[in-house]
């Protein structure tokens, strides 16, 4: 069913005039659940709403700032920045992730928020998630939830710098499916995976091997500049791809579909655990 969409100046509009209202604005579906359930578990009654519901199309080009104006992202900035100037007073707030931000320009304001992390994802990586799903969505999963992270933290790094590095510095080029450049051990649960090849793989496929001096460079330095904690660098769609990967190939289950798996694994955590981070303690209020 096609969604119904609002004007962007009736939104700006309905802020303005009634600036106590503490809606929350976001990215997609599975974020829209996210923070809703977030929000119910506290008891608090607020709404939260996909960016999708707005249409900006009579929004002058010029306002997005370079923003792709087909990305959902973008327009959450964008309605942050809508508010922002035109409407200041509301407590209507908008939320993305945090993906590069720390790495290139990135637009701010009061009105923006962003994870603590690299993605919505990131909240997830944890032990005490991984624990419980392991326990009751896996059943006798052979492996325990801190050596699984571990694992999956050794893959997640590396493709999280080189999409970093596309951002940066080769943003029509492709990236390589991950499903074929990786193993995993079912016997010991160890995955094995080249990040040298794959990088050769992606330049390959891009036919950059005029720069592959320049490209492994980039990357060693690129990597030099991630911190150790690794929510930081974790791409969501990666995350859920491989330790879906990782699941079947050591529990060869087909319960789930990885479209189920992604929000079964959303569904393990409880806002008891998410209270402790800025973001939420922020949404909260």
């Amino acid at each position: 069913m096609e969604t119904l969409k609002k004007k962007h100046t009736e939104i700006v509009a309905l802020y303005k005039l009634e600036s106590e209202i503490k809606d929350i604005y976001v990215e997609g579906a599975t974020d829209k659940v996210f923070f809703k359930s977030y929000l119910n578990g506290k008891k608090l009654d607020r709404k939260v709403f996909q960016i999708e519901i707005i249409d900006f199309s009579e929004l002058d080009r010029d306002y997005f700032e370079g923003l792709d104006p087909s990305s959902a992202k973008s327009k959450v900035t964008i309605l942050s920045k809508l508010l922002q100037e035109r409407a200041p007073n509301t407590s209507t707030k908008c939320i993305i992730d945090k993906d590069f931000d720390d790495f290139i320009k990135a637009m701010t304001n009061e009105k923006l928020l962003r994870t603590d992390f690299s993605c919505l994802e990131s909240y997830l990586f944890c032990e005490e998630v991984f624990e419980k799903f392991l326990n009751i969505g896996i059943n006798n999963f052979p492996f325990e939830a801190n050596f699984v992270l571990n694992q999956l933290a050794q893959v997640l790094k590396p493709l999280f710098c080189l999409r970093l590095l596309r951002e940066l510095n080769y943003r029509f080029a492709k990236l390589v499916s991950i499903d074929g450049n990786l193993s995993i051990n079912k016997q010991n649960g160890i995955i094995n995976f080249n990040e040298n090849s794959y990088i050769d793989k992606f330049i390959n496929k891009n036919n950059l091997n005029y720069d592959k001096d320049k490209i492994l460079q980039q990357y060693k330095e690129t990597m030099n500049r991630l911190g150790l904690e690794i929510r930081h660098y974790i791409n969501g769609h990666d995350f859920i791809d491989i330790f879906f990967l990782y699941i079947n190939k050591v529990k060869n289950t087909l319960k789930y579909k990885e479209e189920n798996f992604g929000r079964v694994l959303f569904l393990t955590i409880e806002a008891s655990m998410l209270d402790r981070f800025p973001l939420f303690k922020k949404i909260a209020l």
